[in-house]
């Protein structure tokens, strides 16, 4: 059997352009939305990382690796601007598409995953969302693994800090 790379050629559609148009709602709502906390930022992001794996897709030989290199490129991307930049736009407002109750749930998430200093929001969203193990979270953002773990043990207390209210509200009122 014949792997397909993300070389573009031969067969007249580029797999990259398939795979971006296959991934791309999942990228920004799994991704740039949760680690930015801004639909526009998100966009941004993602467009931005987009942009920067393209020219490298005939390297990547697995189909599967590219959501890896956009996703890692996304939280690089993030962190630097971060570091340029210093400041931060948050939104309550979800990308189009969830139900109302979802939308009232990840908001209450996404805010507070928005509390959370940046380096911890990404460490929870890679963890926990896109079920990356600590050691790939760790490569992710460029850290050990022992500081991905203080990353990720002290935005989860935060988030339980700041999400327990809530859960206590709905367990009185049932």
């Amino acid at each position: 059997m014949k792997r397909e790379s993300m070389r573009p050629g031969g067969s007249g559609s580029d797999p990259f352009d398939e795979f971006v148009a296959a991934r791309y709602q999942a990228l920004l709502r799994g991704g740039a939305y949760l680690i930015t906390g801004d639909v526009h930022d998100a966009r941004d992001l993602l467009h931005d990382a987009l942009a920067r794996v393209y020219p490298k897709r005939s390297s990547i030989r697995e189909p599967g690796a590219a959501e890896g290199y956009v996703r890692r490129t996304m939280v690089r991307t993030h962190v630097s601007r971060w570091r340029r930049t210093r400041r931060e736009v948050l939104t309550s407002v979800l990308p189009d598409g969830p139900t109302v109750q979802e939308a009232e749930r990840d908001g209450q998430l996404a805010a507070a995953l928005a509390g959370l200093p940046r380096r911890q929001r990404a460490a929870v969203v890679l963890r926990y969302y896109l079920d990356l193990s600590v050691a790939q979270v760790a490569v992710e953002l460029g850290c050990s693994v022992t500081t991905a773990k203080t990353h990720l043990a002290r935005g989860l207390k935060a988030l339980r800090q700041e999400l327990e209210p809530a859960r206590e509200l709905v367990g009185r009122e049932g």
